[in-house]
């Protein structure tokens, strides 16, 4: 097998992820459709033409390679002997139907069976660009970003996020067993998981726990923003430990954290798990 350019890959998801920015931004809500794809569930005409000029972008370039994107799903396997692209067109549409832009983004990454291979996350409304390839560094517009500096709970700002399928009688237990402090130390605001985890990885916040029950999720919500995290050094695992992988289907239950911090909120999470759930 001839060796893969992974850098070849984040340059064109670099731009098509600009491409379809560009659109986002010059559009006017006067012009937004809303449809509605499941209970709880919407898209627009937005989402579907971002989605349609970054999948025309990675063909133009790689004709062969198949894509598997949010508003234009399907059943397909994932094939062995080619590379997938994962795309989320428009991450947190709620969020962009209420105009909380900070919250929005696409995210738009590579992967074969040897793992992920490029990713890129991009806010096109206030222009910041996470991006990284296999075995490289991350990059935020541009600039390097470090590792994480935050090893331990005692020092952590973390984001928490509760499903609200959980009831609220178990949420006022979690609130008020508030292990350790945790949940007075975190951060949790509504759009994409993406953009969240991004804070992350920039270091705005130290780690996260997604403690949802049974909201299927698919690997284009998370994709891009797992190989940014992994290669910052920061661990994204199930609550069981259990690393990510294409074709699981939950991703709201997730622990986040760099590997010290992480064992030790899956060390709190099962406390939590044993004595309230």
């Amino acid at each position: 097998m001839i060796p893969m350019n992974y850098k070849c890959f984040q340059s064109v998801a670099e731009e098509a992820a600009k491409m379809a920015g560009s659109f986002l931004r010059l559009m006017s809500f006067k012009d937004l459709q809303m449809f509605r794809k499941g209970v709880g569930d919407v898209t627009t005409n937005f989402d579907l033409e971002s989605e349609r000029l970054i999948k025309n972008h990675i063909l133009m370039h790689f004709p062969d390679h198949t894509l598997q994107a949010e508003e234009s799903a399907s059943d397909e396997k994932l094939q062995s002997d080619t590379v997938t692209w994962f795309i989320d067109p428009l991450d947190g549409t709620k969020a962009f139907l209420r105009g909380n832009l900070a919250f929005v983004c696409m995210s738009i990454a590579a992967w074969d069976e040897t793992g992920l291979l490029a990713g890129v996350v991009y806010n096109p409304f206030t222009d910041m660009l996470y991006s990284t390839a296999k075995e490289n560094s991350v990059f935020l517009n541009g600039s390097i970003l470090p590792p994480p500096r935050v090893h331990h709970l005692s020092e952590a700002r973390l984001l928490v996020d509760f499903s609200n399928q959980i009831s609220d009688d178990i949420k006022r237990q979690l609130a008020l067993a508030d292990l350790d402090g945790i949940i007075g130390r975190s951060y949790r605001l509504g759009g994409g998981i993406s953009q969240h985890l991004m804070l992350i990885a920039q270091g705005t916040l130290h780690g996260g726990i997604f403690w949802g029950v049974g909201r299927k999720g698919k690997f284009w919500d998370i994709a891009a923003a797992t190989l940014i995290l992994e290669q910052l050094g920061i661990k994204i695992t199930t609550l069981e430990g259990k690393s990510i992988h294409p074709t699981d289907t939950i991703f709201d239950q997730l622990v986040i954290a760099a590997p010290a911090l992480h064992k030790e909120l899956l060390e709190w999470a099962d406390n939590l798990k044993a004595e309230y759930l």
